[in-house]
């Protein structure tokens, strides 16, 4: 993904250019979510009723999941272009295991979680659901973070990799949601795997001492829009 002006000056000043040349290379397009305040018949959304036509409901351990949310098909894809994997239409339902009951491992997440696409439609009951927040959606460059070991693929130093990132933040704000690109928060980063969609709480989504919730999918399984083995990490704080 092509950075803008300001942000690939800043880049190849503070990095001699073979890395920086590597370093701007590892950029991700990813969408990023800001709640309004006004409903809408379509669009992404976290919680709400489906979207969808009517299917089974997953489950864990014979407790309905939590649905999430719902992103739009038709409203990323436009944003995404070539970049999105997944069908352009219809819904990505996120659901999850919202008393955390799953089996969690620290350095991989867990299966308390399940992401299906479904038809656009009605008719869908809300077995589990959250009240119904919209999200406008916008095109965001994503770049590694000091959690995605970039300073050891590229051979930056610590210090200097601390520096330059620094320095970009102003010009490379964090959404408070986002899909597919960096993992935003410190939470585990499951090998071969990137985040598929990070929620940080809102009001109607908050989860005791967890601030946020992410969906990881494996790197081919992305490549190949394959939702089926997903997992999930979340940050305690």
């Amino acid at each position: 993904m092509d950075l803008s002006p300001d942000l690939q000056a800043i880049i190849r000043r503070r990095l001699v250019p073979e890395i920086a040349g590597s370093f701007l290379a590892l950029a991700r397009p990813s969408v990023g979510f800001a709640v309004r305040t006004e409903a809408s018949a379509n669009g992404s959304m976290i919680g709400g009723a489906p979207r969808t036509r009517p299917f089974a409901w997953p489950v864990y351990r014979e407790t309905p999941m939590l649905l999430l949310a719902q992103a739009d098909c038709a409203q990323i894809a436009p944003i995404l272009g070539a970049d999105w994997p997944f069908p352009r239409q219809g819904y990505l339902l996120f659901f999850h295991d919202d008393e955390f009951s799953a089996t969690y491992d620290y350095e991989h997440g867990d299966d308390g979680c399940q992401v299906l696409h479904l038809p656009t439609g009605s008719g869908a009951e809300a077995v589990a659901t959250i009240p119904a927040l919209t999200l406008d959606a916008i095109l965001m460059p994503s770049l590694p973070n000091l959690r995605d070991d970039a300073d050891k693929a590229l051979g930056i130093h610590i210090v200097e990799l601390i520096d330059l990132l620094e320095e970009l933040r102003p010009l490379l704000q964090a959404p408070r949601h986002r899909l597919l690109g960096y993992c935003d928060t410190d939470t585990s980063h499951p090998p071969e795997h990137r985040p598929l969609l990070q929620v940080e709480a809102e009001p109607g989504t908050t989860w005791g001492e967890v601030v946020n919730v992410s969906f990881w999918i494996p790197d081919a399984d992305l490549r190949a829009g394959r939702l089926d083995r997903v997992r999930r990490c979340y940050e305690v704080a």
